[in-house]
């Protein structure tokens, strides 16, 4: 096995090893002092914990990457078009594929959208969550195996597989597949794991929202004109990552 690859291997084994062990910490406390509020700050703490780790250590870059310095913004504000753009397209997917995965859609709808209220649900959920995850799996996971010369795409791929198995959800696989191969691909593009925070924070938001309100449109016609603009906003965005980079060695 190439050195790269195996370090990479024992660095997200690591990674892996310690979301997995705050995961069921916090479990466990929530379930020994019988206090949501307990389990989601200790998964919040925890992971922001991490994340500290990581970044003191340098174990993973916190740049825009070869995102040119003045356009940070515009690449902020365009990953937020990607983001929304993305989850009303799987929405729309996952409704599709509802008669084929009727009981694994039900018990996810069934799911305490409370689990993600409170300062710390929030946290947890849209903030620190994204945080850790692209650590893991952007910035260590793609990026050692980009660095070992693996095929861009194959690298994507093996990403992209991996952050939807970890997810361990029959429909959340098949959203979540997507979802790794677009934020693998801006990686790939930017070499940088701001874009993919941001389209996580984005999509993890919009999810509770979604939690609390009804989508349900009788039309459609209507779903078809808004899957048409999503995926106009997609291609649009990734046009836009495209030139605005500077990777040279993404374009060989």
């Amino acid at each position: 096995m190439d050195d790269g690859i195996g370090k990479t291997i024992k660095l997200f084994l690591l990674w892996s090893s310690l979301y997995f062990a705050v995961g069921i910490i916090g479990v466990f406390l929530g379930h020994i002092c019988k206090s949501e509020e307990i389990m989601k700050w200790t998964l919040a703490l925890g992971y922001l914990l991490i994340s500290i780790v990581y970044f003191g250590k340098h174990y993973v870059d916190l740049s825009f990457g070869y995102i040119e310095r003045r356009m940070a913004w515009p690449a902020v504000g365009m990953s937020v078009l990607v983001a929304v753009a993305y989850m009303f397209v799987s929405f729309f997917v996952i409704s599709m594929l509802d008669i084929f995965f009727m009981e694994e859609s039900e018990s996810l709808n069934k799911s305490d959208p409370n689990l993600f209220l409170g300062i710390a649900g929030i946290l947890h959920s849209c903030i620190i969550v994204p945080i850790v995850e692209e650590i893991g799996f952007r910035g260590i996971f793609l990026a050692g195996l980009l660095k070992s010369r693996c095929r861009p795409w194959l690298a994507i791929l093996i990403t992209a597989i991996v952050f939807a198995l970890f997810h361990m959800s029959l429909v959340k696989i098949i959203s979540t597949f997507g979802f790794g191969i677009i934020i693998g691909w801006l990686y790939w593009r930017t070499g940088s794991i701001i874009p993919g925070i941001v389209i996580h924070i984005v999509n993890n938001s919009l999810c509770i929202v979604f939690a609390f309100i009804d989508l349900s449109i009788e039309s459609l016609a209507i779903w078809w004109v808004i899957l048409v603009v999503c995926l106009s906003s997609l291609a649009y965005g990734f046009w836009w990552f495209w030139k605005k980079s500077i990777n040279d060695s993404a374009t060989s």
